[in-house]
This record gives structure tokens, C-alpha cells and sequence, in this order.
């Protein structure tokens, strides 16, 4: 009887990780720079420049996440569609609250792009840091 193989997955920190909470939190830095100004209009150049960064980040994160090779798909799909639903929710719901309130221009297509890379991001890092874990045949 032989040993089982050691754990290759990845249990150290990531960088998908790292870009999906950094696509994140830049992403809602963006909207704090806009919310500091309310009810004055803000410079819309700050923000954008934010939002342009997370969807690199986002991007770099999807990429990285793609050239897994012995990685648990179905685990990580299990966990983050049930996140992407909730999510979903609570952007639908964030969103009607923005067209309630008479968002409109260019501020509304920042907080839509906003709730986006948030619907995207978080099922991505709550799903990964599951599915990481998994041992799966290599």
C-alpha cells in the first residue's frame, strides 16, 4: 500500500484572491469618492480611473482562475452560483433603489458598473476559497 500523493492545490495565499478583493474594494472606493461630494456633483475622472482599474483586476483574476489545471470546478461552481444568485439580488435591488432616488448620467453608470464587478468578484473569491481546498485527481 502506498501514501497518498501530498496535497498540491493551492493552500498559500493568492493572487487570484488578491485581485478579485482588490477588484472589489477599489471598485466601491469608487463610489466613496463620489459619495464625499454628494450632493455637489464630483469630478468623474478619480472614479473611472478606479473603475477602469477594477475591471483589470477583475480580468486578471478570471484569467488566472481559467488556467487552473487541477482545480474543483464542480465545488467552486456549487458554491459560487448560489453567491452569484445572491448577489444578483442585492444588485437588482441596490439598482432600483439608484432609479428610485432619480440616479441619472453618468453617476448611474458608475454605480451600475459598480454592482456588476461586485456580482462578478464576490462569487469568484467566495467560490475559489472553497474549491482551493478540494483534493482533485490530477
Amino acid at each position: 500500500m502506498s501514501a497518498p500523493a501530498g496535497y498540491t492545490g493551492d493552500t498559500t495565499r493568492s493572487p487570484i484572491i488578491a485581485l478579485a478583493v482588490g477588484a472589489i474594494v477599489t471598485a466601491f472606493v469608487s463610489v466613496g469618492y463620489i459619495a464625499a461630494y454628494m450632493p455637489r456633483n464630483a469630478s468623474l475622472a478619480v472614479p473611472i480611473a478606479l473603475l477602469a482599474a477594477s475591471a483589470v483586476m477583475s480580468l486578471g483574476a478570471i484569467v488566472l482562475l481559467t488556467r487552473l489545471r487541477s482545480f474543483a470546478w464542480r465545488l467552486f461552481f456549487n458554491v459560487a452560483r448560489w453567491v452569484l444568485a445572491l448577489t444578483f439580488v442585492f444588485a437588482a435591488m441596490a439598482e432600483y433603489v439608484f432609479a428610485y432616488d432619480n440616479t441619472r448620467g453618468t453617476p448611474l453608470v458608475i454605480l451600475t458598473i459598480v454592482l456588476i464587478l461586485a456580482a462578478v468578484n464576490i462569487p469568484v473569491v467566495l467560490g475559489f476559497s472553497v474549491a482551493r481546498h478540494e483534493r482533485v485527481a490530477s
